[in-house]
This record gives structure tokens, C-alpha cells and sequence, in this order.
């Protein structure tokens, strides 16, 4: 895929919510940032707010793909199924270590494989934990170095975005977000999977 013309495409389609977007990000962030230095117990606090928030960006996100009204409040729809998003966070994250401790890669494959298993629990909240980490890593099979570049298209823009007192940072993820559910939407068309 031309992934020049997919980020062109989300930045066109995020143009009349970048505002809103962007807050939805600050929220995001703030959120899961800040719990954790605050006390001892912010650690905690930011890992059981981060898997919920996660999901709840990529229901906003896909609600604008879709041309469906995003709101504010999809953050917290995140928190509806919190057993199995928390699971699936934890799942995700400590996959993601070890494969970080084991010379990088295998960190960075994991983390690409499993990437799109919010987005598939945000349109199947029925899936089981189980099902959405396997559909992840099948939707993502012979994509992760596309993906990985795609990633990759963002670190100069979020560079730029701290050189405007970090707020720039929080203009550059709403487009990175959209063009992530955009890729998604792209990768079940590509499988011809209907879930």
C-alpha cells in the first residue's frame, strides 16, 4: 500500500475533528502519564487506565474512518469489557518486554503482530481475548514491515511537535491514530475477512 497517500487521506478525513481529536489525545495522555508520578501506586493506576484508553481511542478513531460521529465519551467505552481489555493489555505488554529483552526484534514483531487487537475488540466486543490477539497476528501476517515503516513515517513529525513546547505532539497523534485505524481497515480488505 502507498502509505504517503494513506497518512494524505487520514489527515484529509481528521481536518474537521483535529480539535476535538486532539484533546482526545491530551485526555489519553494525561491519564496515563500522570498517575505515575504522582505516588507508588501511579504505576499501577497508568497500566489499569492505559489498556481501557487504548481501546476507547481506537473506538473515536474508527468512529471517524467510518464517518460516524466521534465523541468525547468513546474514551470511556473502553472501560465496558475492563476484564478482558485489561487481560489483553497485560497479555500485549509482557509479550512485548520479553521480546524487548530478547535482542529487540522479536520485541518489535510481537508488538506489531498484536497491534490491531483493540481495534478488532473495539467492532467484536464479543471476541474472547484469545480470538482478538490470533485475528491480530493473522491480520497482520506479511504486513509487519509495512506497518513498521508506516510507524516510522510518524518519529519526524512527532520531533517537530516537541520543538512547539510539546504540543505540537498532541497534533501529530490524533493523525498518526486515524492513519493506524485507516491501516486497519486496509488489512481486513486486504484479507477479505468479514468479523
Amino acid at each position: 500500500m502507498e502509505l504517503l497517500k494513506l497518512m494524505r487521506t487520514a489527515r484529509e478525513q481528521l481536518k474537521p475533528f483535529w480539535v476535538m481529536a486532539s484533546l482526545v489525545c491530551i485526555i489519553y495522555g494525561v491519564l496515563v502519564g500522570l498517575p505515575s508520578e504522582l505516588n507508588t501506586y501511579g504505576e499501577l493506576l497508568s497500566f489499569l487506565l492505559a489498556g481501557p484508553l487504548q481501546l476507547g481511542m481506537c473506538i473515536y478513531f474508527l468512529n471517524i474512518v467510518k464517518q460516524q460521529a466521534p465523541s468525547i465519551e468513546n474514551l470511556l467505552e473502553g472501560f465496558k469489557p475492563l476484564a478482558k481489555v485489561l487481560l489483553a493489555y497485560l497479555i500485549i505488554t509482557i509479550g512485548t518486554v520479553l521480546g524487548l529483552l530478547l535482542l529487540i526484534i522479536p520485541g518489535i514483531i510481537l508488538a506489531l503482530g498484536l497491534s490491531m487487537t483493540f481495534y478488532l475488540l473495539a467492532e467484536n466486543p464479543e471476541f474472547s481475548v484469545e480470538e482478538a490477539l490470533k485475528k491480530s497476528w493473522e491480520l497482520t501476517d506479511g504486513f509487519k514491515g509495512e506497518l513498521f515503516f508506516l510507524h516510522l513515517r510518524f518519529i519526524p513529525w512527532y520531533f517537530l511537535g516537541l520543538l512547539f513546547f510539546v504540543v505540537g505532539v498532541f497534533l501529530v497523534m490524533p493523525w498518526h491514530q486515524l492513519t493506524l485505524a485507516h491501516y486497519y481497515m486496509h488489512l481486513k480488505a486486504q484479507k477479505q475477512l468479514q468479523f
